[in-house]
């Protein structure tokens, strides 16, 4: 054990709970060597406080040649000549709009059993009645709504688009206590899925690896141990009532976090879900982060992007990170998995040509240095709340999309 980490590990503990606090050995000395124990402390604590209603900025600054401009609303990456069509912007908008809805299942504005149109939500909402906006919204229903009790993190709902052949699962971002609590619980624990049986079996049959040494933050395992076993046993009946329809699990913030892992439990029982994750924070170690993308074919489908020169939204895990939202690259010292889309823009409006496909690369954080960010007029920035909360549109309430 390092002298530094002895004393961040005292400082620390005596402010907080040994909940709150994490660490991972492995990658303390980069930390370590990248800033010092009161900014790994204040940025901590800032993004606890912003995590879910919209604040972290994360400033990151990419150095990006210049693209090539198409006379459609095509635009290159900043890596390779990778394109995003306009019906993957599209759905990129539209499940951005589908996180927004979750901001209204309090005081029951998310109806079961109802089109869209019909007033399974808001009518205020132009996405919810609006044909133009929505063309599918007369054939979108809701299927359930998950609202999740105390003690108990989920709250989501899960609609189904006739017309398109698409389940879409949807989780909200931090809004009740339990919400926030999950947020701080960021210790690492031990990864054991929901479904326990199909683990092994994938496992035996060689399938998939068993995660060896997988942990992952401790608060988001919550789902799992709660509303994961109950929402799983009733989604599964929706899942085998449309067996040919596409599967999206989708979600913002801590929304994020649990479509991730609802997806990997999708994964574990034979489907091919597209997994959105919209500012996702860091839920892995390193070990589970290579099982993570390993279950999601994540190379293959990196690879096969680069191949055909544009991005598809099939089926995989996807990231989709804003341009100073600081969110994405915390807590520090876990990873995070899946294949990056990213937003080279601040405000809104968020376009085609504001897209970037950065791919497997974890944190470019690290290639232009952390110093940098750390700068007293970058670290203000961080107090902003748009940065967090602007994806495509803003995700800061029940209305505006």
């Amino acid at each position: 054990m390092t002298e530094k980490y002895r004393k961040f590990r005292n400082i620390t503990s005596n402010k907080l709970s040994k909940n709150w606090i994490f660490y991972h050995p492995a990658d303390w000395e980069m930390w370590a060597a990248a800033m010092s124990s009161v900014h790994r402390l204040l940025v901590y604590v800032l993004w606890l406080s912003h995590m879910g209603n919209g604040a972290a900025a994360k400033s990151r600054s990419l150095q990006v040649r210049a693209a090539k401009k198409h006379n459609t609303t095509e635009q290159l990456s900043q890596d390779s000549d990778v394109s995003f069509p306009d019906y993957v912007y599209n759905r990129l908008l539209y499940f951005s709009k589908a996180c927004g809805v979750s901001s209204c299942i309090s005081g029951g504005r998310v109806q079961r059993d109802k089109s869209l149109y019909e007033g399974g939500c808001p009518a205020t909402i132009e996405f919810c009645h609006n044909e133009e906006i929505n063309p599918t919204v007369r054939y979108t229903r809701i299927a359930l709504v998950l609202q999740a009790e105390k003690g108990e993190l989920g709250t989501g709902y899960v609609m189904v688009d006739h017309d398109s052949e698409v389940i879409t699962m949807t989780f909200r971002s931090s809004t009740t206590t339990q919400d926030w609590m999950s947020n701080l619980m960021a210790l690492p624990i031990d990864y054991s899925p929901v479904c326990e049986k199909e683990y092994r079996r994938m496992i035996k049959e060689g399938e998939i690896k068993e995660c060896v040494g997988c942990k992952m933050h401790r608060g988001f395992h919550r789902f799992t141990e709660t509303l994961g076993r109950s929402f799983l046993r009733k989604i599964e009946g929706i899942l085998e009532a449309y067996p040919e329809f596409q599967v999206v699990s989708v979600g913002h913030s801590l929304g994020a976090a649990l479509a991730v892992i609802a997806g990997i439990e999708l994964r574990l029982r034979g489907y091919q879900p597209l997994v959105l994750a919209y500012a996702p924070p860091r839920i892995f170690n390193n070990n589970m982060k290579d099982w993570v993308d390993d279950l999601f074919g994540t190379a293959a489908i990196h690879e096969s992007i680069m191949e055909a020169g544009e991005v598809d939204l099939d089926h995989g895990y996807f990231r989709i990170v804003h341009k100073q939202d600081y969110v994405p690259s915390m807590p520090p010292f876990y990873h995070i998995a899946g294949l990056e889309i990213f937003i080279n823009k601040g405000k809104l409006p968020h376009l085609a040509s504001d897209l970037e496909y950065i791919g497997p690369n974890e944190d470019i954080l690290t290639k232009y240095g952390m110093k940098r960010i750390f700068t007293r007029k970058r670290f203000e920035k961080l107090t902003h709340t748009y940065q967090h909360r602007e994806y495509f549109i803003d995700l800061g309430g029940c209305s505006g999309f």
